[in-house]
């Protein structure tokens, strides 16, 4: 997936929500806390039925690529065959070169579906676990009055501070 910011400046924007985040925090306005956001997700069953649902559909991606793959090695393999014992013209041969590269063309065209085709559905199959885990994060944040709740990979630095990951899980039924 594309990235909207590059990794420095990324790095950047989080230290800067992180130090004026820890300034509001200080000063007692604000209640802070993290969550470990991959260990969430991964107790969540949605996780695993996801993972699994997308590795079945990425199999029979596979198995119909591997299925072109093979007839375009069988073709190859006789034309090869007729080049060898002088069946094919010049001209013939020079068709079978541009019908391979073409089936070659359509495979990679056919790659370049099935991944688009495995991103949509784990869009499509990881939306509801993430609109779950968002509507906990926010009921955390209510329930325990924090302003603001951060991943904890987000963090320069997390001695002390709140682990809300615990009650998230608990929010969540994990």
């Amino acid at each position: 997936m594309g990235q909207l910011f590059n990794p420095l400046l990324r790095g950047f924007l989080l230290s800067a929500l992180l130090l004026l985040c820890t300034n509001f925090a200080m000063q007692g306005q604000y209640t802070m806390a993290y969550i470990d956001t991959d260990e969430v997700l991964k107790a969540m069953p949605e996780y695993k039925n996801t993972k699994v649902a997308l590795e079945i559909f990425q199999k029979q991606l596979l198995k119909q690529l591997d299925t072109e793959k093979k007839a375009i090695a069988k073709y190859y393999t006789q034309v090869i065959e007729e080049v060898k014992m002088g069946a094919l013209s010049t001209k013939q041969q020079q068709e079978a070169e541009a019908k391979l590269q073409k089936m070659q063309q359509d495979l990679e065209n056919q790659t370049n579906d099935a991944d688009r085709q495995l991103l949509a559905k784990e869009r499509a199959l990881s939306k509801p676990m993430y609109e779950k885990f968002e509507k906990g994060i926010e009921t955390v944040a209510k329930k325990h009055g924090y302003a603001y709740i951060l991943d904890k990979k987000a963090l320069m630095a997390c001695e002390g501070g709140t682990d809300a990951t615990g009650k998230l899980k608990k929010e969540l039924g994990l």
